[in-house]
């Protein structure tokens, strides 16, 4: 793949797993992926192993498993261990994979992650429940080393596609522990409850976390409209973020990823899929940092400044990456870490299909429009003025042949805007051909 002026354009590079640079002008890369889930003989155990190699030949070379893990399942309980991606959904065509909070966007970090494999009823038909517990580390380079991450989901389901279904749940995160340049390294299991509970600090730890909570707390609300009919299913879904407790209190109500994915239920058809995203992360609970009454234990509104923090100045990156929706950015780097983004504060939408020219020919096309403005500067003011315009596309073709074993696949991007030029507004252009052959199914 190659791009124009030193980078490539957008789509060349978000969502990918955190697998190509936007800084390289040319990227090859040889891959190597083997997956298998297997049932263990007639019982109810079953185990999942995955490997994803991959050799980039870049401005900067590189070997490196993008995947690695192993998991094992009982019935409708699963324990993974390892680096693995979030399962795509909508196709594959929402510009966050339908959450706000966690995309395919960065490279997987280690975890371990036990809980449910899939959605599980309740005494009924039309109840269900899914979630998961999870402890990862970040391992990378950044500004707080060895930050260890946290994450929890707890999702209901009520109701059947064919009526309809309606999906709610949370996501929390919480960086904690780590080692950080200057503080040294903070508390560690000792103080885990503190962390996950988001609870001021006691004597022994920094003045900040003393009186602030503890490690660094973000997370989501999702919600999932599905109705099913003979050749259509119809997913509306929204992706609410919150920092503190205004945005879990919906003070921020105003900021949302506004979803709908239509797939049309045919196996050849020339227009497949569909999805059309509108995304706001303007408010963030006010422009101005306001304090509460004692009653409220003195809690801050405003400023929320999504998937940045002052003291894991990292934020929501991964090697570099957004692991939040790619459109939070750019990261900013300083002496070779991140340091969070430079805008989270953004509107706009975003078109997406697929389909079919033929029974071996496919093709995708991506469209994206934000506006982006910056932080809040804490005056009623924005960190960027005038705002940064960005339109980004994406036009792909893939060929396969009936065999299914070997697929090329080419594709086009165009991006226009200041986004990713420090303010110039820039015309960006880029290409990439793939080959892949799959030896079995």
């Amino acid at each position: 793949m190659s791009g124009t002026k030193g980078q490539l354009p957008f789509w060349l590079w978000a969502n990918q797993l955190g697998q190509y640079d936007k800084n390289s002008s040319t990227i090859q890369n040889f891959s190597f992926n083997a997956f298998q889930k297997q049932q263990i003989g007639d019982s109810d155990f079953s185990y999942q192993v995955g490997l994803d190699l991959d050799l980039l030949l870049a401005d900067e070379n590189d070997i490196r498993f993008t995947q690695l893990y192993g998991g094992m399942s009982w019935k409708f309980l699963q324990l993974q261990i390892g680096a693995f991606p979030e399962e795509e959904v909508y196709a594959g065509l929402s510009t966050t994979n339908g959450n706000l909070a966690a995309s395919r966007n960065a490279r997987p970090y280690p975890k371990i992650r036990a809980g449910f494999n899939r959605f599980v009823p309740v005494l009924t038909d039309w109840f269900f429940i899914n979630g998961f517990y999870e402890e990862g580390i970040l391992n990378d380079d950044r500004f707080v080393k060895d930050t260890h991450l946290h994450r929890g989901a707890l999702y209901f389901r009520f109701g059947q596609p064919k009526s309809i279904q309606v999906t709610a749940g949370i996501e929390h995160f919480v960086m904690w522990w780590g080692t950080h340049p200057v503080y040294g390294e903070f508390p560690g299991w000792d103080a885990y409850f503190k962390y996950l509970t988001a609870s001021a600090g006691g004597s022994n730890v920094i003045e900040e976390e003393q009186l602030n909570a503890m490690g660094n707390s973000y997370g989501v609300y999702q919600l999932e409209f599905k109705k099913a009919w003979d050749k259509l299913d119809a997913t509306l879904y929204i992706s609410h973020p919150y920092e503190d407790h205004s945005g879990m209190e919906f003070v921020n109500y105003a900021d949302n990823l506004i979803g709908i994915h239509l797939d049309f239920n045919k196996k050849q058809s020339s227009l497949k899929n569909i999805v059309i995203e509108y995304f706001h992360t303007k408010n963030q609970s006010g422009a101005y940092l306001i304090g509460e009454a004692p009653d409220e234990n003195g809690r801050g509104r405003g400023i929320d400044d999504y998937f940045n923090h002052g003291i894991y100045l990292s934020g929501a990156t991964y090697n570099k990456m957004a692991m939040v929706s790619p459109l939070f950015g750019p990261v900013v780097i300083a002496d070779g870490t991140s340091r969070g983004f430079e805008s989270t504060r953004f509107a706009g939408f975003h078109l997406g299909s697929d389909g079919l020219f033929s029974e071996t020919l496919q093709w995708k096309a991506l469209l994206t429009y934000s506006n982006n403005f910056g932080r809040h500067n804490g005056q009623g003011g924005t960190t960027i003025e005038p705002s940064r315009k960005q339109v980004s596309v994406l036009g792909q073709l893939s060929w396969q042949p009936p065999t299914k074993k070997l697929t090329i696949s080419t594709s086009v991007a165009y991006d226009r805007g200041s986004q990713y030029n420090k303010g110039v507004s820039t015309t960006r252009l880029g290409a990439m051909v793939s080959f892949a052959y799959r030896f079995s199914k």
